[in-house]
C-alpha cells in the first residue's frame, strides 16, 4: 500500500478506492463501467469468496433482472484478459475470489489456504451464515472421502442433509442453538454417508468473525469419525 487510498493487489498493481480505478505501473487502466463495479466489489471482499449473484446485482444495480450465471462468467473472463496481473480464482458453488499477492515469502501460506485445508486428515466444511439457510461453500477431500459426496453434490446445501431422517438427536438442537448464538460447540452426531452407512461423528463448529468489524463471516466445521471407538465401547459394554 502506498497510502491510505491505494490497495495493493499485485506487484506494481493497485486499486484506488477513492476514485475506483486500477493502477498498473503508475498508469490508470481504462476499465468499462461493469469491470470497475466488479473489481470494486472483489477488492471490497479481498481474499474472501463472493457469490455470482452478488456480482450480478452489483453490476446491474437492479433486483428486477433475473440472475444470469453466463453473464457473470463472461464479465469475470473479460476482466482476467484485460488485467492478467491480478488473480481472480473460481471456487466451487459459483463463488469468485480476488487473491492478493503475498508481499513476504513467510506469508505465502495465505495463497495456499485451500491447498492446506484440502490436505487435512480431518473432514472440513465451511458454510456462509450470511446467505439463506447457511449453505456449504467449501468441503475438503477428506470430507468427500468420509461422506462419499463430491464438491458438486454438497455445494449450496445445509449440513443437515447428513442426518438423513435420523433427526431425533439432542446434539442437533445444541448445534442449532450454538449457531443462533454464534458460539463454538463440540458434539457427537449420527451422520450418514451417501450409500447410507451410519457414521458416529465428533463435530466441532466454530464461528469465524471479521476482525475489522466483528461481523460473522463463516462457520468452520471439523468432522472426526469416531465410529470405531463407539462400536468398541458398545462391544465392551455388552460383556458386562
Amino acid at each position: 500500500m502506498i497510502h491510505n487510498k491505494l490497495i495493493q493487489l499485485a506487484r506494481y498493481s493497485y486499486w484506488d478506492k477513492e476514485i475506483g480505478a486500477l493502477i498498473v505501473d503508475a498508469k490508470h487502466l481504462k476499465l468499462t463501467v461493469s469491470q470497475r463495479k466488479l473489481l470494486g466489489l472483489l477488492v471490497e471482499n479481498l481474499n474472501r469468496p463472493v457469490h455470482g449473484t452478488l456480482i450480478f446485482d452489483e453490476v446491474n444495480h437492479s433486483l428486477d433482472k433475473e440472475f444470469n450465471e453466463k453473464s457473470v462468467r463472461n464479465l469475470i473472463s473479460s476482466l482476467r484478459k484485460f488485467a492478467p496481473m491480478i488473480k481472480i480464482v473460481n471456487i466451487y458453488g459459483g463463488y469468485y475470489m480476488l487473491r492478493k499477492d503475498s508481499m513476504y515469502p513467510d506469508l505465502e501460506f495465505k495463497d495456499y489456504l485451500y491447498e492446506v485445508l484440502d490436505q487435512s486428515k480431518n473432514a472440513i466444511v465451511i458454510t456462509n451464515p450470511n446467505e439463506y439457510d447457511n449453505p456449504i461453500i467449501y468441503v475438503n477431500s477428506a470430507f468427500s472421502e468420509l461422506f462419499e459426496y463430491t464438491f458438486e453434490d454438497v455445494m449450496g446445501k445445509n449440513c443437515r442433509f447428513l442426518h438423513d431422517d435420523d433427526i431425533e438427536q439432542l446434539a442437533i438442537d445444541e448445534i442449532r442453538k450454538a449457531i443462533q448464538e454464534r458460539e463454538s460447540i463440540t458434539v457427537n452426531l449420527r451422520n450418514y454417508t451417501q450409500s447410507g452407512k451410519i457414521l458416529y461423528n465428533e463435530v466441532t463448529i466454530s464461528p469465524i468473525f471479521d476482525k475489522k468489524n466483528g461481523k460473522l463471516k463463516y462457520f468452520l466445521g471439523v468432522h472426526k469419525d469416531v465410529t470405531f471407538i463407539k462400536t468398541l465401547m458398545r462391544q465392551l459394554s455388552s460383556l458386562h
